[in-house]
């Protein structure tokens, strides 16, 4: 016998009952309801002179037929159930038995034959247990999946923000987002896991843990990384420049590019600001955002590794989780001089790219008209 198959035998259900002694509990009900049906069939046969009668209420042959054992409650195991198109109420109940969805079709038909209404042929996420009324509710009104959003720029704080809203345990969301990139199956030179949970759309399956959760994302990332062809020795460098474009440019593809290379060109021998990104992101990422996106000259004299208008290149890891167009960005930037650029219109994501700080001081200008055109009593960060 293998350890699996020792470990199927042994494995103990909800109610105490071991797997097998499931099982066996669940054939003998079967054979109990063929029984049943022959020795019924025969006396119709018999009673109608070879013919077999009309048979009546689907109230009255269920509980004839089947019996009317019910589980009680709405269930537990998630399970994958499909109902076929031209399938009847009882047909659709003995597939319910079968996947151990409901102990016995009367008290489904029972349920079906009150509502009055019809079932429609598809697949279902059920779960085992169910009693006959719970189940025919579910196959009426399906639950949507909860999904897991995670937007393109999201920071680790706020999708651990938003897995405990969707109902995950918070200390374990803390304990699934504190795991080091390699237990993951990442690169281990990343400080945390910022940068590294793919941002998608997930969907949350019973049962699922914020460890599996993070998982998921985690391997995400993993596949992008495989798919672009980026060495696990690159990854830091790329994901990080990836996330400083994701969130200081907007959803232009020929931007994101731009970007990418004014970032590229400061970090260069011939850069204005000695190797300075000078990017509010970084800040905003040590102190929050602001409403404006603007940041205070206090602010920008943090020591904060993170703070790039006080240490020059890179910050030691990425400020969120960058999409793909802006990974692609960052491994494919434009061709350009350009030292500086300000979104002059945040609203409307206008950028503006310079070469030079006097040609990039007039596109501050027109920032700091919007800012006044906007808020008030701010402070006017270049950006």
């Amino acid at each position: 016998m293998t350890p699996e198959r020792e470990h199927d035998l042994i494995a103990l259900d909800r109610t105490g009952e071991t797997r097998a002694e499931r099982r066996a509990r669940q054939q003998r009900m079967k054979a109990r309801r063929r029984r049943a049906v022959a020795v019924i069939l025969t006396a119709l046969l018999l009673l109608g002179g070879g013919t077999v009668l009309a048979i009546g209420p689907l109230r009255s042959l269920g509980t004839d037929l089947f019996g009317s054992e019910d589980y009680e409650g709405t269930g537990e195991e998630e399970v994958i159930v499909t109902i076929p198109p031209g399938a009847s109420g009882r047909e659709a109940a003995s597939i319910l038995v079968e996947h151990d969805v409901i102990a016995s079709t009367t008290p489904f038909l029972d349920a079906l034959e009150d509502s009055g209404a019809s079932l429609q042929a598809g697949t279902y996420t059920m779960r085992t247990r169910m009693s006959g009324e719970a189940a025919l509710e579910l196959l009426l009104n399906p639950e949507a999946p909860r999904l897991l959003v995670v937007p393109e720029g999201f920071m680790l704080s706020q999708i651990n923000h938003r897995m405990v809203e969707q109902g995950f345990e918070p200390a374990s969301v803390d304990a699934a987002l504190e795991q080091s990139p390699a237990e993951l199956g990442l690169p281990e030179d990343f400080p945390s896991l910022e940068g590294l949970l793919f941002p998608a759309t997930y969907e949350i399956r019973p049962g699922l843990t914020p460890d599996d959760m993070v998982q998921q994302m985690a391997d995400r990332t993993r596949q992008e990384l495989d798919d672009l062809g980026i060495a696990d020795d690159e990854a830091l460098e790329v994901l990080t420049l990836a996330s400083l474009v994701e969130i200081e440019s907007p959803g232009d593809d020929e931007v994101r590019s731009q970007v990418a290379r004014v970032f590229l060109n400061r970090m260069g021998e011939d850069s204005d600001t000695n190797g300075l990104l000078q990017s509010d992101a970084t800040v905003h990422y040590i102190y929050g955002s602001r409403s404006d996106a603007s940041t205070t000259a206090e602010e920008r004299q943090s020591d904060d590794p993170y703070n790039t208008y006080r240490h020059p290149g890179l910050p030691p890891g990425p400020i969120n989780s960058p999409g793909r167009a802006s990974v692609e960005a960052a491994l494919n930037p434009a061709d350009g001089p350009w030292q500086y650029f300000v979104a002059v219109n945040p609203d409307t994501g206008e950028t503006r790219f310079a070469e030079t700080y006097p040609e990039h001081q007039r596109n501050v200008e027109l920032y700091q008209q919007w800012l006044r055109e906007h808020r008030s009593g701010q402070d006017d960060g270049e950006g």
